[in-house]
């Protein structure tokens, strides 16, 4: 009776390392298949607002890992107004550019703010719609954090 139980306790152990190592897997595949995608949405022009959106911009490449993550800012609405040349975030926002970090602005705001794409900071993309490019974000499996 004795050597049945310790089967039973062993084969409980194994059974549950098997199950740690599987989860460890899981944990890392994000690395594995692309990295980590993460989409910051920002719709207002409140310079704190973007200061915190280029500060987590910035702590998710530094934990992350600049080869393992992709970040992807979308303007809309009042946001758009701070990727403007000259806005109080753009020399932040041409810093993270050159890191990898994309800009992204709403082309159905900016119609309706009779703005152009020379009037963004250089290197920032423009898109027919903000929640066209958040939907197909999604889609495509990006963790989306509203700002």
């Amino acid at each position: 009776m004795r050597h049945f139980i310790r089967s039973i306790v062993l084969l409980l152990v194994f059974s549950c390392g098997a199950a740690i190592a599987q989860t460890a897997t899981t944990v890392s595949e994000p690395a594995k298949t692309g990295g980590f995608k993460v989409l910051l949405e920002v719709n207002s022009a409140d310079p704190t607002t973007w200061n915190n959106a280029v500060s987590n911009a910035t702590q998710i490449m530094q934990v992350v890992g600049m080869d393992k993550a992709q970040v992807e800012v979308v303007a809309w609405g009042a946001g758009i107004k701070m990727l403007a040349k000259g806005s109080p975030v753009a020399e932040h926002v041409q810093s993270l550019s050159s890191y990898g970090v994309s800009f992204v602005a709403c082309g159905n705001t900016m119609k309706a703010l009779h703005m152009s794409p020379k009037d963004l900071i250089a290197g920032v993309t423009v898109v027919p719609g903000a929640i066209g490019e958040i939907v197909k974000r999604n889609h495509e499996g990006w963790t989306q954090i509203k700002m």
